[in-house]
């Protein structure tokens, strides 16, 4: 059985997913109030939200469904939601293990790229204030004003992949959700599934993971 390490140990390049292996991004600004002003915002505009709608905790699909039910209010949400995710990117958790990590892959000559569904603003606001930036090649955040190009949708994970100038059977991406794993898939990368929970790591074996980890700091000891 081909285990996390040896999937880490086979890749030319890293593919991190930012919210879970980097970083918790709303570990200081919750995602439940992002979500809860884009709905404001969205009321304040004069949209009857979905009940559905109502009831979302997670500023990201706020987005995604604003898409379908007020599209001419897209670039607006998207605007708010960036601004939010900065604001989110000052208090964010880094993750334990995550800048050992890193530094392995530096040592071991594997470039690192970031691919998330989270804007590239705020990933690069968290890389500079954690002092991770020097570590990181690329960062291939949401597609502005297009939320159905973001995960599991394979473009922002072939464009990290080009980035890096790797193919993507060459890369490995690492991440929480369901949404990483099929998103690998599509792209034709393996995946690590970065579960902490019994119960989510069988969730994303189910969702395609090639392996799982419970611990960046596992991976650290094992990029050569």
């Amino acid at each position: 059985m081909t285990t996390a390490a040896d999937l880490a140990r086979q890749a030319d390049a890293v593919l991190l997913d930012f919210d879970g292996p980097v970083c918790r991004v709303f570990a200081g600004l919750s995602a439940s109030v992002v979500a809860a002003r884009l709905k404001e915002l969205l009321t304040r505009e004069g949209v009857q939200l979905p009940q559905d709608v109502e009831a979302l905790d997670d500023p990201l699909k706020v987005l995604r469904r604003t898409a379908d039910f007020a599209p001419e209010l897209v670039d607006t949400v998207e605007t708010a939601l960036m601004a939010n995710e900065v604001e989110a990117a000052t208090c964010a958790e880094i993750t334990p293990g995550v800048r050992e990590f890193l530094e392995a892959c530096a040592e071991a000559g594997k470039p690192v790229a970031i691919v998330s569904n989270n804007s590239e603003p705020a990933i690069e606001t968290f890389l500079a204030l954690a002092d991770l930036g020097e570590w990181v090649t690329a960062v291939s955040g949401r597609p502005i004003g297009e939320p159905n190009q973001m995960k599991p949708d394979p473009g922002s994970t072939l464009r990290a992949c080009k980035a890096l100038g790797v193919e993507p059977a060459r890369a490995v991406l690492i991440g929480d959700s369901d949404f990483d794993m099929q998103a690998a898939h599509n792209a034709g990368t393996r995946s690590i599934a970065y579960a902490t929970e019994p119960a989510k790591a069988e969730r994303l074996t189910q969702a395609g993971a090639d392996a799982v980890t419970s611990s960046m700091a596992e991976l650290a000891a094992h990029p050569q």
